[in-house]
């Protein structure tokens, strides 16, 4: 993960909860980096698996056990050198809201779209809670439109076809 982030915390110091648990900001950051690694597992282990999942530019709605898993592997599988950089946080203990550029270069089709070998970088906006020490919900927001374009696709009226 890169590091260029601005982190502003609101109404507490960021870090660990008085209980010990993790706060939204570093559950955040740790979910950041996990991916950019490629950990699909420890990702997972920082969120609730009835968490829930709302990637609305993509479809992907649900609990994070029936959609959230899947699209984190599927991302990972898609992008072998998937990066996230961390540009800003804003946090209080139990919200972050972070914003990022997801890049990498297609290896494997992804939500549809044949794989072209095309590089992307996407800025990105996710809200993120938690609760002792696990995230509860996603909702991540993007321009779907971007990422067709940035994949190759000519007709989004047929995503597959690239042609």
């Amino acid at each position: 993960m890169s590091t260029r982030v601005q982190v502003t915390s609101l109404a507490h110091v960021p870090g660990a909860l008085p209980d010990g648990h993790q706060d939204a900001q570093g559950l955040a950051l740790r979910l950041c980096e996990r991916l950019s690694d490629r950990d699909s597992e420890g990702a997972n282990a920082l969120i609730l698996a009835d968490a829930a999942i709302d990637f609305a530019p993509a479809g992907v709605c649900g609990s994070f056990s029936e959609e959230g898993a899947k699209f984190f592997r599927d991302l990972i599988s898609a992008f072998p050198d998937l990066r996230l950089t961390v540009h800003s946080v804003v946090a209080d203990s139990e919200t972050a809201v972070i914003e990022i550029t997801v890049e990498g270069t297609q290896g494997a089709d992804f939500l549809g779209i044949h794989n072209q070998e095309k590089h992307i970088d996407v800025d990105q906006a996710w809200v993120i809670t938690a609760a002792r020490g696990r995230i509860t919900s996603i909702r991540a927001y993007w321009c779907q439109t971007q990422l067709y374009r940035r994949l190759g696709v000519k007709r989004l009226d047929q995503i597959s076809i690239t042609g």
